[in-house]
């Protein structure tokens, strides 16, 4: 069955160069830099109106990138936009996902996020990468893209207002000031805030409008701190496990950004950024409530009381 959302993208790629594959279109881009992918495989989940996944991917080429270990990935992962980086027998790729649905509510606002994330995957994620070797070479990424680093409309302070009393509703202790909403999940014990208990185990859930990503410009940026005291061991493959296990998952909260390591001491945490020229009323609850479904899933499949994520770590 062909959805609204499938019969969209199929007619806004209609016009383009692009090679039709069975599932969906590839893209070879210039100088060789690599391969895009739009898939949209068909599912079905019982009980679900999930009736297929759209997944974007990205082969980048090697030559001219820096050579990515295991912990490397996790740090370029705490800047990813458009899905997590993976490393494949040694090759940089990068993946999101999206559920489409058969009711889905917002048509126009999935449909685009999809399209953005086909087209701006591999070029923004390969000067992301880039980036990291000098400060010169960040700087010409930047330039090269040009992407707006200021937004001429001020955000709304009633949509910040609605998305904290929307938070407050579902029963997360929760708050705003003028460009920020934040908010708490407890991941084990009964208590809502760490302002109450210093030590509770609870999952800091924030989205910020306005942000100014290195390559990416401005637009929102949602992400999950997790309780850790000090890095657990491995925490590398920990982030890895988590972006793995989430392109596992059907009937899903968009997989646009990435679990990888943040700060001077590499905790693993969540990251989303969304590229957006102007304010859009509700993104900023849109995506801190997407954080909150996924720290409730860490929570049920990996989270330990006191101890972290915990589950077997592979090689």
């Amino acid at each position: 069955m062909t959805v609204e959302v499938e019969e969209r993208i199929h007619a806004a790629l209609k016009s383009h160069p692009l090679e039709r594959t069975v599932d969906g279109y590839r893209l070879m881009h210039a100088q060789g830099s690599g391969v895009s992918t739009l898939r949209l495989l068909p599912v079905q989940v019982e009980g679900s109106t999930v009736v297929a996944t759209a997944e974007i991917a990205a082969q980048y080429n090697p030559v001219g990138l820096p050579a990515f270990h295991a912990a490397g990935v996790q740090r370029l992962n705490s800047m990813a936009v458009h899905g997590a980086y993976e490393l494949r027998k040694g090759q940089l790729w990068q993946t999101a996902q999206v559920a489409v649905r058969a009711d889905e509510p917002r048509v126009h606002f999935v449909v685009q996020t999809i399209l953005n994330a086909f087209g701006a995957q591999l070029p923004i994620g390969r000067s992301t990468a880039l980036m990291i070797v000098s400060p010169e070479v960040q700087e010409q990424q930047r330039a090269h893209h040009a992407m707006p680093r200021d937004w001429t409309k001020t955000i709304r302070q009633e949509d910040l207002d609605a998305a904290t009393a929307a938070l407050r509703e579902r029963g997360l202790a929760a708050a705003n000031d003028a460009s920020r909403v934040w908010a708490e999940l407890a991941l084990s014990g009964d208590c809502p805030t760490r302002a109450i208990d210093p030590q509770a185990e609870t999952a800091l859930l924030q989205a910020h409008a306005g942000v100014v990503h290195p390559i990416a410009g401005t637009g929102y940026l949602a992400t999950i701190s997790l309780p850790y005291a000090r890095p657990p061991a491995e925490a590398a493959e920990l982030c890895r496990r988590l972006n793995a296990l989430e392109l596992e998952q059907v009937d899903f909260v968009p997989r646009l950004g990435a679990w990888g390591l943040h700060g001077a001491g590499d905790t693993p945490g969540y990251s989303c950024f969304l590229p957006c020229a102007e304010p859009q009323d509700g993104l900023a609850l849109t995506m801190i409530w997407w954080c909150a479904l996924r720290a409730a899933w860490l929570r049920d499949r990996a989270w330990a009381a006191n101890e972290g994520i915990r589950f077997e770590v592979q090689a």
